[in-house]
């Protein structure tokens, strides 16, 4: 009766336990990928897109409906990456750098300009405020809003090129030149 008392059985036997204490507690691996949870905080932001395209509140029906939607465009989603069609395809990249130039926009966003300021990006930038059918440049409070509108817009792509640019330092980039 030696086989109870070899190290390789003790082993084995520890091994078993702890792949079974992981199991119990963790719950299995692949079940925790394979679940999605449909929050609801998602279901009223589908309920509101809904009353605001229909002009009512979804019934029951139709909000089981819009949920399964969900979890079909989340089933194919993680689908497609895992067979990899998420990658090298131009249409995704592009989607994808959009979304993160407006989410970098958002971080980006800047106080409201002095009249000094508006003033000062006038004068740098007249052509852009110049009537079509010529003549002077007008003055800030006849175009103050247009003024702004453009003072914003390139703030915001300053700010995203800066972060950009805070993110860029993390990449080493190697560009095989063609020969």
């Amino acid at each position: 009766m030696k086989f109870p008392r070899e190290p390789l059985v003790h082993f084995l036997l520890l091994g078993v336990l702890l792949f079974g204490l992981n199991r119990f507690f963790n719950g299995s691996s692949q079940s925790s990928s394979y679940q999605i949870t449909v929050p609801s905080g998602l279901l009223e932001n589908l309920s509101l897109g809904f009353k605001r395209s229909a002009g009512r509140p979804p019934t029951p029906q139709e909000l089981n409906q819009l949920a399964e939607d969900y979890v079909r465009e989340e089933v194919l989603n993680r689908e497609a990456r895992v067979l990899g069609l998420d990658r090298d395809d131009p249409v995704v990249r592009q989607r994808l750098r959009q979304r993160m130039e407006f989410a970098l926009e958002d971080d980006a966003a800047t106080a409201a300009p002095t009249d000094a300021e508006l003033q000062e990006y006038l004068s740098a930038h007249p052509s852009s405020f110049l009537p079509k059918e010529g003549g002077k440049l007008p003055s800030l409070a006849e175009i103050r809003n247009r003024v702004l509108q453009a003072w914003m817009a390139e703030r915001r792509k300053a700010g995203v090129e800066e972060a950009y640019q805070k993110l860029r330092q993390h990449y080493t980039v190697n560009i095989e030149h063609l020969k």
